[in-house]
């Protein structure tokens, strides 16, 4: 008896069945490809940190205690003898505390960018700097030659006011002007010592963190303290490498189009506490999912400008 072959029809409805078979698997296999990829960067990242854990130890035992301070892999390996054998590890941001605790962060493996934190970040309780204006309108401090507070004439409570540059208080935007990138993690102080006075840090002005001319570009991660109560509108637009924020519980506003531009934020968990957010503050962000510690509806202001999932808990 004469075999029956496939018949030309049958032949291309098994071949359009592998392509959608195909069409289904290969993307599933590749983000497993990458999912595993970066899970083996970030162990990477763990056991450089353990490496680090084991020379502090080390130089304890040694009788060197008292290695503090902020550091990156370059500036480490002149105080400690640190090593990885693996994809070269490069922290932008390691800390070191006085109770021998570290906090590791900015990291790149192999090249690569790793979303990778180990240790709590301490905030600073008192942060003291130099003073670069004073007149009749109020005081600015620039604290570790990185972040300026300021203080209004006659106020009670400091305000993030941005980078420190070349600043003329009467125009705001002057201080954008000729500021220098900052890499990483920037921590914002809980208190500032101004001439002598101490002040609550309540709030981040307006365009504090905006990218204009390159000033944040490189911003990664922010912490803000318990005591920030506002987030100032446009506060951090088009700060592109901005991939982590905790907004605290503390926080009850966030102005309109703080987190416009923030292309490598995916998202972002709105406490509480916060009762109004600004039109299309996360307008063109990469946030996807805003999770909302609230009833559904309860917090005002609209449009948010976002397509993102929001995730309303409680």
């Amino acid at each position: 008896m004469k075999e029956k072959g496939f018949t030309l029809i049958e032949l291309l409805a098994v071949i359009v069945i592998l392509a959608i078979i195909a069409l289904i698997a290969v993307p599933i296999i590749i983000d497993i490809i990458e999912d595993s990829k970066t899970e083996a960067l970030k162990r990477s990242a763990e056991n450089y940190t353990m490496a680090l854990k084991n020379a502090i130890v080390q130089s304890q035992l040694d009788g060197s205690k008292g290695i503090t301070g902020n550091y990156t892999t370059d500036t480490l390996s002149e105080v400690l003898n640190v090593s990885y054998d693996g994809e070269k590890v490069t922290c932008n941001t390691i800390k070191i505390y006085e109770d021998g605790s570290i906090y590791v962060a900015d990291c790149t493996v192999g090249g690569e960018s790793v979303e990778y934190t180990y240790g709590k970040k301490q905030v600073s309780e008192i942060a003291e700097g130099t003073i670069i204006s004073e007149t009749t309108n109020g005081v600015a401090v620039n604290v570790d030659n990185s972040l300026v507070y300021y203080v209004s004439s006659g106020a009670t409570d400091a305000t993030v006011y941005g980078y420190r540059g070349n600043v003329d208080y009467s125009n705001r935007m002057n201080l954008m002007n000729n500021v220098p990138q900052t890499r990483g993690n920037m921590e914002i102080a809980l208190k500032v010592k101004i001439n002598g006075e101490i002040y609550n840090v309540t709030s981040i002005g307006d365009w504090a963190f905006m990218s204009m001319f390159g000033a944040a570009v490189n911003l990664t991660s922010i912490t803000i303290p318990e005591s920030v109560t506002s987030i100032g509108g446009t506060a951090f637009m088009d700060c592109t490498s901005l991939r982590s924020i905790t907004i605290p519980e503390s926080v009850t506003s966030i102005g309109g189009t703080a987190f416009v531009g923030c292309t490598s934020l995916r998202s972002i968990t709105i406490p509480n506490s916060v009762t109004n957010i600004g039109s299309d503050a996360f307008i063109m962000s990469g946030i996807t999912t805003i999770n909302i510690n609230k009833p559904s509806g309860s917090i005002e202001g609209a449009p948010w400008g976002s397509s993102a999932t929001i995730n309303w808990i409680g």
